[in-house]
């Protein structure tokens, strides 16, 4: 996980309230792409992270009853 410099971020980034990367604010970031060294969390949008090459791909399965889902691989 990435550390970042706080300094470098606006109050929104350092908040969880924006992307850490783009500064986008909605829909709101919600991977968790690295820490303050406070160790609060800093998110990105779905786009940055997989920019970042930080989200986990994501496989197609089915349930038991045949339903397709999509699970993160492991």
């Amino acid at each position: 996980m990435l550390t970042f410099d706080p300094g470098h971020l606006t109050s929104a980034q350092r908040d969880g309230d924006a992307c850490v990367v783009c500064h986008k604010k909605w829909p709101r970031p919600r991977v968790r792409v690295g820490r303050l060294p406070s160790s609060a969390y800093v998110l990105a949008c779905h786009e940055c992270a997989e920019t970042l090459d930080l989200v986990a791909p994501v496989r197609q399965g089915r349930t038991r009853a045949g339903q397709a889902i999509a699970r993160l691989a492991e």
